[in-house]
């Protein structure tokens, strides 16, 4: 049971001063800024007339019920894709926004015809959250766009 204690109080310390590690490494560069590689594989079907849209968030790991504050939003429209070819695009985002302690980001990325999601985008082509920024996570993401299922 102390066993448990310790670590749980560790774990605790770590999420709540996690974040100040950004501040000690990267005291260059307190933005929020993230550039975000975006690269459609030539594979990918071709596509017109649609938005390519790029949104970083801020949120509270500490707060579970508290949804995500939007740190910036980037709309590229119109926006298309030609089979056979990649597309690559290289897109700066949030650099107006200041890095807060105890907090964390994260990057979405998709494509829009209209209100629907027909693409998304994920950091190096897999699957899961675009963690950045904060508690060692880059600036810099690669993110590989595919056809949503």
């Amino acid at each position: 049971m102390l066993a448990i204690a310790v670590f749980g109080s560790a774990l605790f310390t770590f999420a709540l001063f996690g974040s100040a590690r950004l501040m000690a490494e990267d005291k260059t560069d307190e933005s929020t800024k993230v550039t975000a590689t975006v690269t459609l594989p030539k594979e990918l079907a071709s596509f017109t007339d649609r938005t390519l849209e790029l949104r970083l968030y801020e949120y509270d790991p500490l707060l579970a019920d508290v949804g995500a504050d939007l740190v910036e939003k980037i709309s590229k429209d119109p926006f298309s894709h030609s089979e056979g070819k990649a597309t690559e695009l290289k897109i700066e985002i949030g650099a107006k926004g200041k890095v807060k302690p105890r907090r964390r980001y994260y990057l979405t990325t998709f494509v829009l015809d209209g209100d629907s999601r027909t693409h998304l985008g994920e950091k190096d082509g897999k699957p899961g959250l675009c963690q950045v920024i904060s508690d060692g996570h880059p600036r810099k993401v690669k993110i590989v766009v595919r056809s949503v299922r």
